[in-house]
Order: structure tokens, then sequence, then C-alpha cells
């Protein structure tokens, strides 16, 4: 896997670490032809697609040698940053990293020091001449083989833990192995990144029980904080925003563990509360739970209840008639409502509006046969009070009993599948 040198837009991190004069590294070296104006370099860790500041060493105007001890606590990869066309690799150990650059030959740079020679046989291991990407395995016995603790660290997270009955299963318990998230070196580190997407997004799967389950497990196993801390950030930003229906109830667990006890302190209030808002509303519709019932009115039957529509499904449809995704979705939804009432399915729809003139007219003109209900008196519990509808439209679908049993399902396809599978007995 080659590091790629990108173009900066710098982030500048601060952190306070305590100075130990007689363990901390030294970078020293000479560049030569450095540009007059050139009186530091930096060295920075890749972050997302750009570079993090770490530590600027000044450089000798007239000179351009420098030499500086390392002050930071982390170990690894880093980059040195001259200006947007001159970078270069290296590795920070425990020891002495010493430098020899030409400025206008930057892909000749000399470099001595603990985990070097290492670095570079593996540079040349999956960027050879020959342009052939080495095996899997091979790639793995390398890594596995680096006497260097810094830079085996660094590189190890690339690989995906593997034995002999290597399953899903097993590697939900197991993907963070080759993963020391006990070391700080861990928060600057590109494979950590890479691979926290690939652990929410295709290890932990998508049933929830699962998913809490295996995050509980990791939470509270020993941990640098900083790293929870980005772990949980992450979890909660993927779970927040997934589009696989029901991982809204792991959204709401991570919010109750987090963010209601003061541990999130990275967040600022205004989003805390927001955060904790929706939380809350969709603890109430989780699917399993019981819908929860509310009373509104309608044109024909006067105010009724939602415990009152007997039907072996019910759509329960939250929209307005002056909204433009409203218009797209409603003539689909009464498609489907015309092919499926008479096996079963009824739809509740009711309007967010408080004026229902043009409401009226839209349920006249579209023929909307089903049950059409509205609030008149919004002073008074509502579907409003229990529902967290953020924006329209939205869907929940609900059992005979009026359990939630699926939510904002498209109608021209998964909406059917699912509707047909239950009515099969095929869903529990």
């Amino acid at each position: 896997m080659k590091l790629v040198r990108l173009l900066i837009a710098f982030a500048f991190l601060a952190l306070s670490v305590p100075l130990h004069a007689q363990s901390n590294p030294v970078l020293k070296g000479c560049i030569a032809n450095l540009p007059d104006s050139v009186t530091a370099v930096k060295i920075a860790y890749l972050r997302g697609k750009g570079l993090a500041v770490k530590q600027e060493v000044p450089v000798s105007a007239a000179t351009g040698c420098f030499e500086a001890e390392w002050t930071q606590e982390e170990r690894g990869i880093f980059v040195l940053y001259i200006d947007g066309m001159h970078t270069f690799d290296l590795v920070i150990s425990n020891g002495t990293l010493g430098i020899t650059a030409d400025y206008n030959a930057l892909d000749e740079v000399e470099l001595q020091g603990p985990g070097i020679i290492e670095f570079q046989a593996f540079k040349s291991l999956v960027g050879g001449a020959s342009g052939e990407q080495p095996s899997e395995a091979v790639v793995r016995t390398f890594l596995l083989g680096i006497k260097d603790d810094a830079l085996r660290e660094f590189l190890m997270p690339q690989l995906i833990p593997l034995n002999p009955d290597t399953n899903v299963y097993w590697l939900r318990s197991h993907f963070w192995d080759y993963t020391n998230l006990n070391s700080a070196n861990t928060f600057i580190n590109p494979f950590f990144e890479k691979n926290r997407t690939l652990y929410f997004d295709q290890v932990l799967g998508h049933n929830p029980d699962t998913v809490i389950y295996h995050l509980e497990k990791l939470f509270s196993a020993p941990m640098n904080e900083q790293i929870r801390k980005v772990l949980i950030s992450s979890a909660t930003y993927h779970y927040e925003t997934s589009k696989f229906m029901g991982e809204d109830e792991v959204f709401v667990w991570l919010v109750n563990q987090f963010y209601v006890n003061g541990y999130v302190d990275w967040v600022s209030k205004n989003d805390l509360a927001k955060i904790r808002e929706k939380a809350e509303g969709l603890s109430t519709e989780l699917i399993g739970n019981p819908a929860p019932d509310f009373a509104f009115d309608t044109e024909d039957n006067g105010r009724m209840k939602l415990s009152e529509v007997q039907s072996p499904i019910t759509i329960l449809y939250f929209w307005d008639s002056e909204c433009g995704h409203c218009r797209k979705e409603t003539p689909r939804l009464k498609e489907f409502y015309d092919e499926y009432k008479d096996k079963g399915v009824e739809i509740v729809a009711l309007t967010l509006e408080n004026e229902f003139t043009g409401w009226k007219k839209y349920i006249q003109e579209n023929d909307l046969d089903w049950i059409n209900g509205y609030e008149s008196d919004f002073e008074r519990p509502n579907f409003l009070w229990y529902y967290y509808i953020p924006t329209t439209p939205k869907k929940l679908v609900l059992g005979p009993d009026k359990t939630i049993i699926a939510k904002n399902l498209d109608v021209e396809t998964t909406l059917r599948t699912f509707i047909d599978d239950y009515l099969a007995g095929k869903v529990k």
C-alpha cells in the first residue's frame, strides 16, 4: 500500500505533551538548495484528504541544516513538508533520525535511523519497479516480521486478522487485533481512519442487537481516551445517517450511553441538545416498539384514535400537501394503496398543516380514499408529541397490534417487497 503525498490544507493540532529529554527522538540533518524564504520545515501526518502539522522544526537560513528534539508523544510514519510540491515520508521512532536531502531532488533523500531500512524495504515491496503488486500473504509475512516497534505498530492495522476459521462472526470480535487502541499513535494512523469505515460499513452488519453487542464490548475495553472518543463520534455519525432500516436503534443506544452523562465534551451545547432531542424522539418509534396511540380529526368520522383502525397492516403516513417531496411520494403511495387495500393494508395519512383548504383540495383532486387525518387543536396532545417528524414525508408500517414493523420504505421497491413477504408470513 503506497503512502500518497497530498497537496495539503493545514489543520494545526495543538497537544500539550510533557517533555522527556533523555528519551525523545532527535531530528537532525541538512536540506541543500532551500529557498531563502524557508525558515522551518513541518512534520505532519495524513489526516483525511490533507495533512495535519504536528511540529515545526527551525532550519538555518545559511546552511539549510537543523537539529531538534521531537517533543510529541506519537511515533510512526510522518511527512516532512517544505511546501506544496516538496515533501517526503520518514519514520520517527525511538532514536535519532538523520536526514540528508536536496530541495531539487527529494526523490533521492537519504534517511538514517530506527525503522528506516525496514520502511524503505516495505515501500519497495508494495511499489517496486516491476509494477507488480505482491500477494496479500507476502505483505502479511513482511509486516508481521518488522522489528521496529513504532513502524510495526503503524503498519500493522492495514492487515485484517485471520485464522483458519475466519468468518464475519469471528472477525467482529477480532477486527481490532492488529490495532493498538491504547496508543496515541493510532490516532494519527490513516489505516485506522480507513478501518473505522470498514468496521461500521461491512464488518458489524446491520442487525441492531448485534451491532450494539459488539460496540458495548469495544467501548468497555481498555482504550486510549482520544481513540475512544474518535470511535464514538464515528459510530454516532454513521448510525445517525444510516439508510438501513432499524439502525436508528444503535444511534439511540449511543446517545443514551455517552451523550446524556457529559462524556462527549467535544460536542457544543447546541449540537448536544439537538442530538439528544433526536434520540429521544426516535426512541419512541424503534422497530418492535408499540406505536404510540393518539387521537386525530377526520372529515367523515369525527375524532378517532390510531388504535381504532382495524387492519392487518397500517401505514402511518405523515405528510404536507404543499411539500414538494410529498407531492412526488403521495401519488406513488396512492397507486400502491389501490393495489394493496384489498389485501389488508390501510393507510392513515396525517397532515402537519394547520390550514386545510389546500389539503382538502389535494385530497379530492387525487382521490385519496384512505383515512385522512389532521389536528384541529395543536395545544392538546397530538401525534407531534409522540413521533419524531423532522421532515416529510415519513412512513411507519404497523402490524395488527400496532407494533412498528418497518419504517421509511421506498414505495416503488422495498415497501412492496416487505408487504408481500409480511403477508406471506416470511417476516415476523
